[in-house]
């Protein structure tokens, strides 16, 4: 079950039918500049398959978020396991590049961490950045993470900044909202 709208986005889930909406996301060099770059169709593909099963056994995917007046596709944003240590869950967002700079990625993770916190009862959520992505950093400091290490990810090690919200600052952090 994705996360409620917001203001000016609405969720769904994944489905086998939605590849080309994943090639044009995942397969955008500029889009995945910041976590490995391009992916080919397949790759592609095998990514959707994942985060549609993902979904089937844990409740929760990166899931395809759309414009709320236009239906456009904006991009993803979701949760999983992290890779690192399936016990933890990563939130993260992949915004199509007609969505930057319009702090949809902001509602986005603000959407998903709801639905984490208050839907799935997480005592905790981290999210990584890409070392030199200001704009991520940005977003995570807005809606309330703090920076814990740097670590090196995947098979080409890319420099990553980790961040994690705890449940009760989330809750402390939007009581004002």
């Amino acid at each position: 079950m994705p996360p409620q709208p917001s203001a000016r986005l609405t969720f769904r889930s994944w489905t086998d039918q939605d590849t080309t909406l994943a090639e044009a996301l995942w397969c955008d060099p500029e889009v995945t500049y910041y976590f490995g770059g391009a992916m080919t169709r397949e790759q592609a593909h095998n990514r959707l398959h994942t985060e549609c099963d993902r979904e089937a056994r844990l409740g929760m995917q990166y899931w395809p978020i759309f414009m709320r007046e236009t239906g456009e596709f904006a991009g993803c944003a979701g949760l999983r396991p992290w890779s690192m240590d399936a016990s933890t869950v990563e939130a993260g967002v992949n915004l199509m590049r007609s969505a930057w700079g319009l702090r949809l990625g902001e509602e986005a993770l603000r959407a998903v961490l709801a639905y984490g916190f208050d839907t799935l009862r997480l005592p905790r959520i981290v999210a990584g950045h890409g070392k030199e992505h200001e704009n991520s950093r940005k977003l995570l400091e807005r809606v309330g993470f703090n920076y814990t290490h740097d670590i090196l990810w995947g098979p080409k090690e890319i420099e990553v900044c980790m961040w994690a919200i705890h449940a009760e600052a989330w809750r402390i952090e939007n009581q004002s909202r």
